[in-house]
């Protein structure tokens, strides 16, 4: 999206991802689409290239890395990632960072009673996002329900979907089934967009993605 403004408004401008990792999900789509749409603005640096960030100098507006030096008009600097003070606090956090729960109901396995959903969590496959919460929460509270009624559990169903816009006509998703089992949270079935699609296809995912976005706020705010 930032190169979609820059190239309207700022074609000059570059985007340089100095990345820790040495691939990232969806990879070749976004690839794909930096060539086509952005071509020469976008650049992947990955871990292996540049050793990861060793310093960031805020007045200089330098990020240093184990291979280089980079200057920037603007940086976003993300730290690495783990779960928020107040579970911290809570002792609902383990030595990964994050919170283990029971894949089957969503409550800590460090504090029973208290239940966690969303990125917080140490759900083993399941990705940190928006609608991942939404099914973790909705799993969560028939587990809570079902506990408090003293019923039978039931077997969860977690389910994640995303879009991904490349451009204004250009979109890509991916649906996503999880498995819940007594020691974690796997994948069992998988749906991605793929390189080469027909243009038409893209744009009717576009059209998907702006009626699922409806039908989700509305889901989640009412």
């Amino acid at each position: 999206m930032i190169a979609y403004y820059f190239k309207q408004f700022k074609p000059r401008a570059k985007i340089l991802i100095l990345d820790s990792k040495d691939s990232f999900f969806e990879q070749d789509l976004f690839q794909d689409a930096w060539s086509r749409h952005y071509p020469g603005m976008i650049e992947w640096l990955p871990g292996q290239f540049t050793g990861g960030i060793q310093a960031v100098d805020v007045k200089g507006r330098v990020v240093k890395t184990a291979g280089g030096t980079f200057k920037a008009a603007v940086a976003n600097i993300i730290p690495p990632q783990m779960a928020g003070e107040l579970a911290r606090r809570a002792g609902l956090v383990d030595q990964s960072g994050w919170c283990p729960i029971d894949p089957l109901t969503f409550e800590s396995k460090l504090q029973p009673g208290i239940y966690v959903v969303g990125d917080a969590t140490s759900a083993g496959d399941m990705p940190k996002s928006a609608f991942v919460t939404n099914s973790q929460a909705k799993v969560c509270a028939f587990a809570i329900a079902t506990a408090l009624a003293g019923s039978e559990a039931i077997e969860p169903h977690l389910f994640n979907t995303c879009f991904t816009f490349l451009a204004a006509d250009d979109a890509v998703s991916d649906a996503i089934s999880f498995k819940a089992t007594a020691e974690t949270i796997k994948i069992s079935e998988i749906l991605l967009s793929a390189v080469g699609e027909d243009a038409e296809l893209r744009r009717q995912v576009v059209r998907t993605a702006n009626g699922w976005y409806d039908a989700f706020t509305h889901d989640v705010f009412g």
